[in-house]
């Protein structure tokens, strides 16, 4: 029986790594924000209590199956003394699936260990244990491949009134249906990765690849924008860097009060086209709704992750989050890095209040 468990997934591992097909990512997150409940007397989170994320993600011949958990950092008013760390803990089961079969799945290892975050709000991979780790099967040798360097957000403690005044608005432009359009973002918050490492794997087709750049998320049009961010990573022995642009935009349901429902709709693009001729000369600079238009013929992951959310007055206190994404002519590899940036390292950025 071991021996041809170990066949099934040597077999599975070599057609993953020849699989051409379109790639998506679908499946369900189940989010429990304790700390947002369970409060003490200064309505500071109890100490020990975490936020849970339950994922169940598939990408095709992958899945992602298990917990995130989220232990907020607790520091007190009036001198920011530390009384509890901040640190994210995972806890991932990695499998692939038969590709004859896809109802019968092997796990194969583990996304496993936990990030510490600091009161500035920098995700600290490289003082973390958090890594992929690969078990050995059939012609597949195990390995560990470790998450590593910053990811740096918004800090735990409140940003000052001029801290907020000094920041510089910034200028992004996208192509649209051979036009640039460009809108100007003034309040915002940063996720800046410096040189981010994601890990390897599942297996070896996946590679380790190095992230920088930084994510925006403006609270005036509630959208994150990536902002020069890189993708550099081998594959066939050859260096490869992918330029991310785009956006992931929340848009709430008119009745959200009462149905609790919103969804991201994701536009990432992957090597956007910075000119597209002299169409461009004739382009108008300033329609904010042609910004936000999704085009699907441009190499992108595209797609809504729709949110039904559980309210305590203003506040959300758990979601039931649908996924539903697909890469338009994206490779796997790009498409397996985009998801481990979004869903794995920014998850709990992209679901704060």
């Amino acid at each position: 029986m071991k021996k041809m468990i170990s066949r099934f997934i040597g077999v599975c591992i070599i057609i993953l790594a020849q699989s051409a097909c379109a790639q998506s990512v679908k499946g369900k997150i189940d989010i429990k924000y304790n700390s947002r409940v369970q409060l003490d007397e200064t309505g500071s989170p109890q100490k020990g209590i975490k936020d849970v994320y339950l994922l169940d993600l598939d990408m095709d011949l992958v899945s992602f199956k298990g917990r995130v958990e989220h232990q907020p950092g607790i520091y007190s008013e009036t001198f920011g003394v530390e009384k509890q760390a901040s640190e994210i803990i995972y806890n991932l089961i990695a499998s692939i699936r038969n590709p004859a079969n896809l109802e019968q799945t092997k796990a194969i290892g583990k996304i496993v260990g936990s990030v510490p975050v600091d009161k500035k709000g920098v995700y600290r991979f490289d003082d973390g244990s958090l890594r992929m780790a690969i078990d050995g099967a059939g012609s597949a040798s195990g390995f560990e491949s470790k998450f590593s360097g910053l990811a740096v957000g918004k800090p735990i403690q409140k940003e000052s009134l001029v801290d907020k005044m000094k920041k510089q608005a910034v200028t992004l432009t996208r192509q649209v249906k051979g036009k640039s359009v460009k809108i100007v973002v003034s309040d915002y918050d940063r996720m800046n990765f410096v040189d981010l490492m994601l890990a390897s794997g599942p297996v070896r087709v996946y590679p380790e690849t190095k992230v920088n750049g930084e994510m925006l998320y403006d609270y005036e049009r509630s959208a994150w924008y990536f902002n020069g961010v890189t993708l550099n990573y081998q594959l066939g022995g050859k260096a490869v860097t992918d330029k991310l642009s785009g956006n992931i935009k929340w848009v709430e349901s008119p009745q959200r009060a009462t149905n609790g429902e919103g969804e991201y709709q994701f536009d990432i693009r992957v090597n956007e086209p910075e000119k597209t001729g002299e169409a461009e000369v004739f382009a108008g600079g300033d329609d904010e709704a042609a910004f936000f238009t999704t085009d699907s013929t441009i190499p992108s992951l595209t797609g809504t992750a729709k949110y039904k959310d559980t309210m305590r007055g203003e506040s959300v206190v758990a979601s039931v989050v649908m996924v539903d994404l697909v890469g338009n002519n994206l490779s796997k590899q790009q498409v397996m890095a985009l998801t481990k940036l979004t869903w794995f390292v920014s998850i709990v950025p992209l679901n704060a209040e």
